[in-house]
C-alpha cells in the first residue's frame, strides 16, 4: 500500500492491484528472457572482437610486407605472395 506522510493509503477499488497474480512459472521466464538477450549481446561483442583481431592481423601483414618491399630484403622470394607466406603472426 502507498503511505503518504502517517497515513496508509488503501486502495479500496483495487486501482492498483492486477488482475493476475505473479506466480514462480512467469519469474523464471522473465530471468530466461534476460539471460538469453544477455547471452546474444555477449556474442556480438564475441563476434565484434573477432572481427577487430583479423583486422589487426591483416594490417600487421601488410605493414610487416610493406616494411621489407622497402627495405630491399624481398630479395629471395620471387613475389609478394611468398614473401606473405613465410611472415608468421600469431591471433
Amino acid at each position: 500500500m502507498a503511505k503518504v506522510g502517517n497515513y496508509v493509503q488503501r486502495d479500496y477499488h483495487k486501482t492498483f492491484s492486477t488482475k493476475r497474480k505473479s506466480t514462480w512459472s512467469d519469474y523464471n521466464k522473465a530471468w530466461n528472457g534476460r539471460r538469453q538477450g544477455s547471452s546474444q549481446k555477449m556474442q556480438q561483442l564475441r563476434n565484434l572482437a573477432s572481427t577487430f583481431a583479423s583486422i589487426n592481423t591483416q594490417a600487421s601483414q601488410t605493414n610487416t610486407l610493406f616494411v621489407m618491399q622497402n627495405q630491399g630484403r624481398l630479395g629471395g622470394y620471387a613475389n609478394q605472395t611468398a614473401a606473405m607466406a613465410r611472415i608468421n603472426v600469431l591471433v
